[in-house]
């Protein structure tokens, strides 16, 4: 993270190939949106109003993916996009999807990862359902209400008949909160797919239970960078292999090189 932020990030093949499939994994259950944003409140408008959308997929067939989601975690702003959520037996279920190269098992450091990253979804979800995280905190924090859509994007929402009250970040973001605050029954039961991004094979679905505990002391460790407790830290020794997927390795970042040959 912190070589990304010197040096900027580095696209590698194994992220290309894995957001592709996340492409191809949201147009078998949402409808596609093309809308061209030439702003940021462009941007904002696109990303609350397709999340809008996927929503009311949700709750019309009962499985709707890419759902962007806000909130504010010891006193941090976070923004992520939940994979999918499902509504089965009455439970609305948080899933995860991650691509891999290869139909191997992750690994025990790279599978709790992934569990912090899902549960931390799941808090955030429920906080806006709770009201701990609010519209007026929203609208605080990116500045919504200063925010007016360009000419050109408004010509766009024209064309898929949007009414003219419904062209604004704010009131696409009421819905947005809305629709989030409808949803009920939030399972504590998440999900984790792994999926050979060659392929399409599902590889193996983890399921396991929301441990708030367990997500926050991960936190406590990570946010102690964040606020400046701690310098960053390389991977592990035990997770070297992590380099041989990073674009930083053997160019910017050296710290494992050495012992690429070993």
């Amino acid at each position: 993270m912190e070589l990304q932020y010197i040096h900027g990030t580095k696209i590698t093949a194994e992220i290309k190939k894995g957001a592709q499939m996340h492409e191809e994994l949201e147009e078998e259950t949402n409808v596609p949106i093309v809308l061209m944003p030439k702003s940021y409140a462009d941007v904002m408008y696109k990303i609350l109003y397709t999340s809008a959308e996927a929503l009311e997929t949700l709750f019309k067939n009962k499985k709707s993916r890419e759902i962007q989601i806000y909130g504010f975690l010891n006193g941090f702003p976070l923004v992520g996009k939940m994979d999918q959520l499902e509504i089965k037996d009455g439970e609305v279920f948080v899933w995860e999807d991650k691509t891999k190269a290869n139909d191997n098992l992750p690994n025990e450091p790279q599978l709790n990862t992934h569990k912090i990253q899902v549960m931390i979804y799941r808090k955030m979800l429920d906080d806006i359902r709770k009201k701990a995280y609010t519209l007026d905190q929203f609208r605080k924090k990116y500045g919504i209400l200063t925010l007016r859509v360009t000419e050109q994007f408004s010509r766009q929402l024209d064309a898929l008949n949007m009414d003219k009250g419904m062209q604004t970040v704010d009131s696409v973001a009421q819905r947005y909160f809305d629709l989030l605050s409808r949803i009920e029954n939030l399972s504590e039961i998440l999900h984790i797919r792994y999926i050979n991004q060659f392929t399409g094979k599902e590889i193996k679905i983890y399921r396991f239970t929301y441990d708030e505990k367990e997500m926050q002391g991960a936190l406590d460790f990570v946010l102690k960078y964040w606020r400046g407790e701690r310098e960053s830290l390389p991977v592990p020794e035990t997770e070297k292999w992590k380099c041989n997927y990073c674009g930083f390795f053997g160019k910017e970042c050296t710290v494992w090189w050495p012992q690429k040959s070993l």
